[in-house]
């Protein structure tokens, strides 16, 4: 490798091999040697690699790549950018021995590693004074000046948060990632002074750097500070807030053991430990209590990604871990002095966020007295500051944030249920006032509040340390504003409050009947049928709604006969007549466009069991009774 440099020649892929002049040739210097097997396993290297991989390729490979990586390490990125290239196309597991080998060379000789950095400082510089000649763009987009121009003007927090949305390439990356291994305080020196996130960001989104959790808390405690003492974000300090943000992504991502019910305890306990860490690294550093803010910010941001269901192996469960963060993250922060200012800074569409991370702050701060939540969650309500978008979505969306983080908070409220009630009516006029701008898509006070009890129900079903009967009351209080809105409110078709008591049905059988005993209830007098019934009454109809409360109950587990019954005690209804009424009143069902049809399927698989079951309950004889 070294007298490839001192010769000028350059090796982009593993067939130049061949093509070496015969004193560089390395195949006929170990042929020569008499190491046969080597030199038949570079030649298979060098070719189209078929077959049988010779027992000598690996060797040859680490050897390639160490003395490629000192090489590079001796020259520097500006003349020898190619040698990575070519020991990834010889092997492509093999870049990060060169990338190791590197930076260790660097590492001992402070000569080597003072010039490797100057070579970094300039290709920085170029990247900020002539982006197009380091930088790669879209054909299709605008040019790397121009973006990187444009954020000059007029970035934010949130575009370096998600620096991945630019399309472009940054050449050098690699050659900063090997910087990083050799002397991570000049490394952040660099990055820093890069003029665009996504620059920042790809030179730090090596293999290795994401997978190491420690190493990415090593770099955030030295990073510069992100926020000066006014608030503002620095540009340099974009380092900070990616790390932050690659940190997030190494805590949120699940583990192996989150698939079983039995290693859940373990999960969580291992999640608590990581938080720490990272918070104890948060909070030792300058800015951290306003980065903490931001962070909270985007947490409510993200999704939960439950595991995908292998019916093998049963049922799945998942750590809830973005609710677990910010249960952690606020108990650590205080409130800010100035809250409706900070979310009223936000554009609107993102004042949710900041309202919500508002409310959890309030709620779980150890670093002040008692704070009265009541007040402070019916403030952000009344107060007209924030809406909710995706509403319909939130009322169904798995671990979503912005349901799950009010919820807990609610439900850890002294007597939630009678709260709830009495916020729903005192917020009357500002529920009216909003009915005029009200559109499919946007959020009023009343959805707000259907979102968070919604949210307050789960929280109290999925605690065990939870008494049963407190999520009942709690189902019942968030049933009954439910039923008002459904009678008051806009309404336009499937809209919002149709998805929300599908979902509060979903939480009947697990609240008000253990599912060991839905089935034995029907073998012997039993509430169950006329409890359902109670239930039911409301929403009984050829109607959306009930047609979606029995799909919900069906969909949680709730025995057919079971709902056959409750359905017949509300003044003698039909459950089969109402879904064949259905059939025919509803338009276009067989429209994916209009409707879902895993729904409709679900819908038609219901009224196929309650006609079985009634014809196995006439064909037991003539005392049946239905």
């Amino acid at each position: 490798m070294a007298e490839l440099a001192a010769r000028g020649l350059t090796l982009y892929s593993r067939q130049g091999l061949r093509s070496l002049p015969s004193d560089l040739s390395l195949l006929e210097r170990l042929s020569t040697k008499g190491l046969d097997g080597l030199s038949e396993a570079l030649s298979w290297q060098s070719e189209d690699q078929e077959g049988k991989e010779p027992d000598g390729a690996v060797l040859i490979s680490h050897a390639l790549a160490v003395a490629g990586g000192r090489t590079y390490a001796t020259h520097g990125p500006g003349k020898l950018d190619w040698i990575g290239h070519f020991v990834a196309a010889v092997d492509n597991l093999s870049w990060e021995t060169f990338a190791d080998s590197s930076g260790e060379t660097l590492a001992r000789d402070p000569v080597l590693l003072d010039r490797f950095t100057s070579c970094l400082v300039e290709i920085a510089t170029m990247a900020s004074e002539a982006p197009d000649t380091v930088i790669e763009s879209s054909p299709r987009g605008p040019s790397a000046a121009s973006t990187i121009e444009q954020f000059a003007r007029g970035g934010s927090f949130q575009e370096i948060w998600e620096a991945e949305r630019w399309p472009m390439l940054f050449r050098s990356s690699d050659a900063f990632e090997i910087l990083r291994r050799a002397a991570p305080e000049r490394f952040l020196m660099v990055i820093d002074r890069l003029p665009h996130p996504t620059l920042v960001s790809q030179c730090l989104s090596s293999e290795a750097l994401l997978s190491s959790q420690h190493d990415v808390l090593r770099l955030l405690r030295t990073a510069n500070a992100a926020f000066d003492a006014e608030g503002h974000w620095r540009c340099s300090g974009m380092a900070a807030i990616l790390l932050l943000r690659t940190t997030t992504d190494q805590l949120l991502t699940p583990e192996d053991e989150d698939r079983q019910a039995e290693h859940l305890a373990e999960g969580i306990a291992r999640f608590r430990n990581a938080i720490r860490e990272v918070l104890d690294t948060l909070f030792a550093r300058s800015d951290g209590a306003e980065l903490a803010w931001h962070w909270l910010e985007n947490l409510l941001r993200r999704r939960l990604h439950p595991p995908r269901n292998d019916q093998r192996d049963g049922p799945k469960q998942i750590i809830n871990r973005i609710g677990i963060l910010v249960h952690a993250l606020s108990s650590r922060m205080a409130p800010r002095r100035s809250q409706d200012g900070w979310i009223s800074a936000a554009p609107p569409l993102e004042r949710q966020f900041r309202a919500v991370a508002v409310l959890s702050v309030a709620a779980w701060t150890t670093t002040i007295a008692e704070r009265d939540v009541k007040s402070i969650a019916k403030g952000l309500i009344k107060g007209d500051g924030f809406e909710l978008t995706s509403t319909k979505e939130l009322t169904q969306l798995p671990g979503a944030p912005l349901r799950t983080v009010p919820g807990d908070i609610l439900a850890a409220l002294p007597q939630p249920a009678s709260w709830f009630g009495e916020t729903w009516s005192s917020l009357r006029f500002e529920r009216e006032r909003s009915w005029r701008a009200e559109t499919q898509t946007s959020s009023t006070p009343a959805k707000i509040m259907g979102i968070w009890g919604l949210g307050a129900i789960e929280s109290l079903v999925t605690n065990p340390e939870v008494p049963r009967v407190n999520a009942g009351e709690m189902w019942l209080a968030v049933e009954r504003v439910f039923r008002e809105a459904i009678l008051v409110e806009p309404r336009l078709g499937r809209d919002f409050w149709s998805d929300a008591v599908a979902s509060l049905f979903l939480w009947w059988p697990q609240i008000f009947t253990e599912a060991d005993k839905l089935v034995d209830a029907l073998e012997a007098p039993s509430p169950a049928p006329a409890a359902l019934a109670g239930a039911l009454a409301p929403y009984v109809g050829i109607s959306n709604d009930f047609m979606v409360i029995i799909v919900a109950l069906k969909q949680a587990g709730c025995p057919m006969l079971l709902l056959d019954r409750a359905v017949c005690l509300c003044a003698g209804q039909d459950l089969l007549r109402m879904i064949d009424r259905f059939w025919l009143t509803a338009r276009h069902l067989n429209d994916a466009r209009a409707w879902n049809q895993a729904w409709v399927a679900i819908l038609a698989a219901i009224e196929k069991e309650i006609q079985g079951l009634r014809e196995n309950v006439v064909a037991s004889g003539p005392g049946a009774q239905r």
